[in-house]
């Protein structure tokens, strides 16, 4: 009589499991902006991002509206300065501005996260 209602553990991880994780990964190219200055020391940053969409089916949409993404991410870097970019803090900020700017520059497909693959600040 248990056994009809004791269901195996890995019979349960299964049927939680069946609802796939569909992400993609779209890669933006490198990125080389020079940061505003008040010193008039030159600063440059550069990036490598990814953005993580939901829908697979959705990279052909990115792809058509890349040039205006790329577009409002420099007008924004460049106007960063170096303190702005110091510690985790500034990182976040950072990551958060970047998804905001993507998701009101295309309207489809929704970015849901912006990753970075590579930062430098000098």
């Amino acid at each position: 009589m248990l056994d009809k209602l004791l269901v195996p553990v890995e019979a349960g991880e299964k049927e939680e499991g069946k609802t796939e994780d569909l992400r993609v990964f779209y890669e933006l190219p490198d990125m080389l902006v020079n940061l505003n200055s008040n010193d008039g020391r030159s600063g440059y940053l550069k990036l490598s991002i990814s953005l993580e969409l939901k829908d697979p089916a959705a990279l052909a949409a990115l792809e058509k509206v890349q040039p205006r993404i790329i577009d409002s991410f420099q007008v924004y870097l460049r106007e960063l300065r170096v303190d702005d970019l110091e510690g985790s803090a500034g990182m976040q900020r950072l990551r958060e501005e970047l998804l905001m700017r993507a998701n009101t520059t295309v309207d489809e497909p929704e970015i849901s996260d912006v990753l970075f693959r590579q930062i430098l600040v000098q």
